[in-house]
């Protein structure tokens, strides 16, 4: 066979078994849709394993969709449903994965901003940290401090314009006391906001600095399935009893905009983000973005395509040769 030929198919074979294993694919959010539990709990959103199974997993807040990561492990873990098998381990996420927003700490960014401190509500106010009074039990702080973050900042982070950024919260309360907040995210143009994503429990997609969000630190969440047998399950009646607080340094939640499409703006673009929380304490809370969560029905990664490319055009090439032996 012709050594340019054998050279091609090895290599096509190499990046063909580097996909098959790379563990760089990000997980990906279930698809989610309403639980239709009726008044006063219209946000309530569900995971639907199979036709007539609802399983409440997430909730809509104005612009955003929150996810309870703990639901997520616990469904693949300890019910067996195979379309959340992805998430039962959850990665740590290193170095180029999280860009942290709001932490108990300036927390190093790499080439981003540092991370607006304060969480911890143990500091004096300042411009650049918790604005409110030291041990008031609130915290207002804005990201990014004096320094431009621009939409083609993100869309070089997340690895192109195709991919919707997911916000990733760690919870600290320590229970004694609900935490509650809201927050928004703008896009500025030439010093004007050109669009506003809100983050609380009014739909209008406006900022409603009034309106606040429960983080809530442990649910008991049942449906029916009448084909699970798990020990969870008794004559198809499913329980589980959700932790929301599963330690510091892991994701509790990740949230996400189904309508921020970073297509719709210049790359010059500026972003910004505020932070309200009452009811902290113990700890410090940590709101990031990360790069290593899909949103439902996102392709994967762009390193993935690229490598899938390689491998194709190899045997392209090697079919090429074979119609010329």
């Amino acid at each position: 066979m012709n050594n340019k030929l054998l050279q091609i198919l090895r290599t096509a074979s190499l990046v063909s078994a580097f996909v098959a294993t790379s563990s760089v694919q990000a997980l990906t959010l279930p698809s989610v849709t309403s639980c239709g539990y009726g008044a006063g709990f219209e946000n309530l959103l569900c995971y639907e394993p199979s036709a007539g199974v609802k399983i409440y997993v997430a909730s809509s807040h104005d612009d955003f969709i929150s996810y309870s990561v703990n639901s997520l492990q616990q469904l693949a873990n300890n019910f067996g449903y195979a379309g959340l098998s992805d998430w039962s381990t959850l990665p740590s996420f290193g170095s180029g994965q999280i860009v942290k927003l709001f932490s108990f700490n300036n927390s190093n960014n790499g080439t981003f901003p540092d991370a607006t401190g304060g969480t911890g509500d143990n500091q004096n106010p300042s411009p650049d940290g918790d604005q409110t009074p030291k041990n008031d039990n609130q915290y207002l702080g804005e990201w990014p401090y004096l320094v431009n973050v621009t939409v083609a900042d993100l869309q070089a982070f997340l690895g192109g314009s195709l991919f919707t950024p997911v916000f990733s919260f760690d919870l600290n309360n320590t229970h004694n006391t609900d935490l509650n907040l809201n927050g928004l995210l703008e896009v500025r143009r030439d010093g004007l906001t050109i669009e506003t994503l809100a983050f609380d429990n009014i739909v209008n997609s406006e900022y409603d600095a009034d309106s606040l969000v429960t983080a809530q630190a442990e649910v008991v969440v049942e449906w029916f399935d009448a084909s699970n047998t798990s020990a969870g399950c008794v004559a198809g009646f499913c329980s589980m009893t959700v932790d929301n607080n599963v330690g510091s340094g892991k994701p509790d939640f990740f949230a996400y905009a189904p309508s921020f499409d970073l297509t719709n703006y210049l790359p010059s673009d500026v972003l910004y983000f505020k932070l309200y929380m009452v009811g902290l304490d113990a700890g410090g809370e940590e709101l990031a973005l990360t790069n290593a969560i899909n949103v439902p029905g996102e392709v994967p990664e762009p390193g993935v395509l690229a490598l899938i490319g390689v491998a194709l055009a190899g045997l392209g090439a090697a079919r090429r040769f074979r119609k010329l032996a």
